[in-house]
């Protein structure tokens, strides 16, 4: 995505910022957004509330905005924190994001399924959800997801105990 003009990006970020109800990405944010944009590696350490999710959240709609009118990228985050990955899920279904969790908790087939066929933007699920089911190692190796992946992320990785 390195072609990507200014107008495009500022245009995509417009859009990103009224999906969330915010006026303007932090200026972190910005910086962790351009550089994944230009195919680099990224970790942001910042305190609690400073809009770390965000990022992640926002990525795979800024990648569609800028791929117009294909509208199919997906982004995984992988965390510790069950309570944590469903709150996450409730908000950005709220405000009109495809999102979605696996783990044991996750009872709904059809969510299951609609995350194996690639019909979320967000899915988390923990470290053990994603690599301790041949189902979920199968839907990463898949397809489906080698087209529409744009970022796996690492949320609350002071929590994993083991890598």
């Amino acid at each position: 995505m390195a072609d990507i003009g200014a107008h495009e990006l500022s245009s995509a970020f417009k859009c990103i910022l009224e999906r969330f109800h915010i006026e303007k990405f932090r200026e972190t944010q910005l910086e962790a957004i351009i550089n994944l944009l230009q195919g680099k590696d990224v970790l942001v350490l910042q305190p609690t509330g400073s809009g770390k999710s965000l990022i992640f959240q926002s990525f795979p709609l800024i990648i569609d905005e800028l791929r117009k009118p294909v509208r199919s990228s997906c982004a995984l985050v992988i965390s510790p924190l069950n309570s944590l990955m469903q709150d996450q899920v409730r908000f950005l279904t709220s405000i009109g994001i495809k999102a979605a969790f696996i783990g044991e908790e996750q009872n709904d087939e059809n969510i299951k399924k609609g995350v194996e066929a690639g019909l979320f933007q967000v899915v988390f699920g923990s470290p053990a959800s994603f690599l301790g089911s041949s189902r979920w190692r199968a839907m990463l190796t898949s397809a489906t997801y080698s087209e529409r992946l744009c970022l796996i992320a690492i949320d609350e990785a002071h929590c994993i105990q083991h890598w």
